[in-house]
């Protein structure tokens, strides 16, 4: 069976995240930003690639713009 992931799979921190990568940002510059560690950012960053099915922030970001997580 086919899991679809939605806005609910995500944990609040990735779902905080993933919207300033998709700005093009370093991990230390999100890791600021969100006043978090780079261990945890990039923790984050494998959540959110293996729940969205992708290998990378790229394409975690093009599939969330696809299923309506990001705006345009």
């Amino acid at each position: 069976m086919l899991t679809i992931p939605s806005v609910d799979t995500l944990t609040r921190a990735e779902a905080e995240e993933l919207p300033i990568c998709s700005c093009g940002l370093s991990n230390q510059e999100i890791g600021d930003q969100l006043a978090v560690t780079v261990g945890a950012i990039k923790g984050h960053l494998i959540h959110i690639d293996r729940k969205l099915n992708v290998r990378n922030r790229t394409g975690a970001v093009a599939k969330a713009r696809q299923m309506r997580l990001l705006k345009q």
